[in-house]
């Protein structure tokens, strides 16, 4: 894992932002609403973080495995579509 680039170039350390979403027992990836596992298996079935940033406020997202596979199946045109889901 390490960190993720975002649009603006702000370093994302998943890892870290994995525990730390974990800890509230709250996540959920955005495309099929799968609940986000404790923050070991998180990391080590490879759970993603990414960085959205907005005009006022900047989101994170999470993205399963599964998903992340679905995703880069798609063709680029498809992807943006996706990620609306």
């Amino acid at each position: 894992m390490g960190s993720a680039k975002t649009s603006n170039r702000h370093a994302l350390n998943v890892a870290d932002a994995l525990h730390a979403i974990c800890s509230t027992g709250k996540g959920r990836c955005w495309h099929c609403d799968g609940r986000l596992p404790r923050a070991e298996e998180a990391i080590r079935t490879g759970w993603d973080v990414q960085r959205i940033d907005g005009e006022r406020v900047a989101s994170i997202i999470l993205i399963c495995p599964r998903c992340q596979d679905r995703t880069h199946a798609l063709k680029p045109a498809e992807r943006s579509f996706a990620a609306g889901l």
